[in-house]
């Protein structure tokens, strides 16, 4: 590793990113049956679900069009609408369209995490070859991978993140000589990056915070001349982030979309916090997934924890001591870390997707992981510290197509809902109601399905939120079927709180925990 050149390294980089791009285009030309389920998740098809009712005249809605919902992120939504609407509809055509689209999201990451990166290490190392390979494990761990192909917004999420705290680092840098278009880029960039994702709220507060205080501290400016210059980008962003809001509070009676109520209902104090360590080690290291056993050992919990803030408060106070304007960006980025952490893991419910939601940390903990071994190995070797971190990176990437690999083995991974669907569509006409807690997939692809979790149906949040369950809403539905993961079958039983009406409404069709999946029919 010690002769391992700059020019070796970046060929390195540019087939890692080359077989990265191939790997998330592998579903296209492997079948319907793999396009449907390598990358796409549960969440994913209910967003897709809405996208194609949009494309189809149906409006912003689940159900065949019957239900309303706000349950999505509203630009990746928009975005996903287009291939649908350019192919009348058509579910695997669209299907298509939106893995081309998450792909080319994913490359626009590439640069955006790397121009990031270049911000960060810049004042420390000149070499171009450090942002490179920080953008090349971004874009290939596996983690990152699955996630900015999930059908969702996440990848997107990603490059406004980045894209907003680059563009707030120019900023800063350009002092007296910035002029009124920077500021209101700002603005624009944190306007849709709210667009892209709501909780982006948390990272606009800390970069406004951090700007306000950099102004006066720094820039010793004059609070009337603060005022004056905040105060348009800010609004800008407000206004673009306006009409969002306002359709969920006018037409859903709260700011808050339909899909975050519901997931923060499984939510309660530190409840998801013994999976923070695991989750954001992974970030530091992507090319070490930790397994599921170990990430509940206090041990590796202690030790994890213990790793990444080592890492994390040496990056932070490297970087502070190195001056320049981007220390205020990284400040404001891991000020927003700190939330996010705190907010999912001892507030927010559902843990499952806990990975997911801290995703847009990435490339901050890469960043700093590679800074943090650069400075360390070449203080302990002056002459091959560089060669030495070039190597571990190529190791790293190495490591990260192995782990890809690995999920290519059939039953390694399985997306976990299509079982359901190979029932209902085998079993279940199309113009009979079918119901589910998770109406994701199912959901996408037997158009009338009514979702029970509240995700994207707020009448059966109402249901959860003021009788604890959805029993009576069932009963008084069109829901014919009851189809999901093996366990819904005990709602007939010990599950319905005494509800006799709903015992005897239905009866259990399938209960087959090897498939896992139960069944559900109304009585006639």
């Amino acid at each position: 590793m010690k002769h391992l050149s700059e020019k070796s390294v970046f060929r390195v980089v540019v087939v890692a990113l080359v077989l990265a791009t191939f790997y998330r285009l592998y579903p296209l030309v492997s079948g319907d049956r793999v396009l449907s389920a390598a990358f796409m998740t549960e969440d994913g098809y209910l967003m897709l679900t809405v996208a194609r009712n949009m494309a189809i005249g149906l409006g912003m809605s689940v159900s065949d069009g019957t239900i309303p919902s706000n349950g999505v992120q509203p630009i990746a939504t928009f975005l996903f609408a287009v291939p649908y609407w350019l192919t009348d509809g058509d579910k695997i055509s669209g299907l298509w369209g939106v893995q081309l689209i998450g792909a080319a999201i994913s490359v626009i990451g590439v640069f955006t995490v790397r121009a990031f990166a270049r911000e960060a290490l810049m004042p420390q190392d000149k070499s171009h070859i450090w942002p490179w390979l920080v953008a090349a494990l971004w874009y290939s761990g596996q983690h990152v991978l699955l996630h900015t192909m999930n059908g969702l917004e996440t990848g997107l999420y990603a490059v406004s993140v980045t894209t907003t705290l680059v563009i707030f680092t120019r900023l800063l840098a350009k002092g007296e000589d910035a002029k009124f278009s920077d500021r209101m880029l700002l603005g624009t960039a944190g306007g849709i990056t709210f667009l892209v994702r709501v909780d982006a709220i948390f990272l606009l507060l800390v970069i406004a915070i951090v700007w306000i205080l950099h102004e006066i501290f720094v820039a010793r400016k004059r609070g009337g001349r603060i005022a004056q210059e905040a105060a348009a980008p800010m609004l800008l962003a407000a206004l673009i982030a306006a009409p969002w809001l306002i359709n969920n509070y006018v037409n859903f009676g709260s700011i808050i979309p339909v899909s975050g109520t519901a997931q923060a209902l499984s939510g309660g104090f530190a409840k998801n916090a013994d999976l923070v360590p695991a989750v954001i080690f992974e970030y530091f290291f992507p090319m070490l997934p930790i397994p599921h056993a170990l990430q509940f050992n206090p041990i590796f919990q202690t030790l994890a924890s213990a790793i990444v803030v080592l890492i994390g408060g040496t990056f932070f106070i490297q970087v502070w001591r190195r001056g320049r304007a981007v220390r205020y960006a990284i400040l404001a980025y891991l000020i927003f870390a700190f939330v996010m952490v705190a907010y999912y893991g001892f507030y927010f419910g559902a843990g499952w997707f806990l990975s997911r939601y801290l995703s847009p940390l990435a490339p901050l903990f890469i960043v700093a992981t590679l800074s943090v071994a650069l400075s360390l190995l070449t203080r302990v070797n002056p002459v091959h510290g560089k060669a030495i971190v070039r190597g571990l990176g190529v190791a790293s990437l190495v490591l990260c197509f192995g782990l890809l690999g690995r999920l290519l083995i059939p039953g390694v991974k399985e997306q976990g809902h299509f079982q359901v669907v190979d029932w209902v569509t085998e079993n279940v006409p199309k113009d009979v109601w079918a119901g589910a807690i998770q109406t994701g997939t199912l959901g996408y692809w037997h158009d009338r399905t009514i979702n029970l979790d509240g995700k994207v149906n707020p009448d059966a949040l109402d249901a959860i939120l003021t009788e604890g369950n959805v029993l009576n809403y069932v009963l008084n539905s069109q829901i014919e079927y009851l189809a999901d993961w093996h366990g819904i079958a005990a709602w007939t039983t010990t599950n319905n709180r005494g509800n006799d009406a709903f015992s005897n409404g239905f009866e259990v069709l399938v209960q087959d925990p090897v498939r896992n999946l139960d069944v559900l029919k109304r009585k006639n």
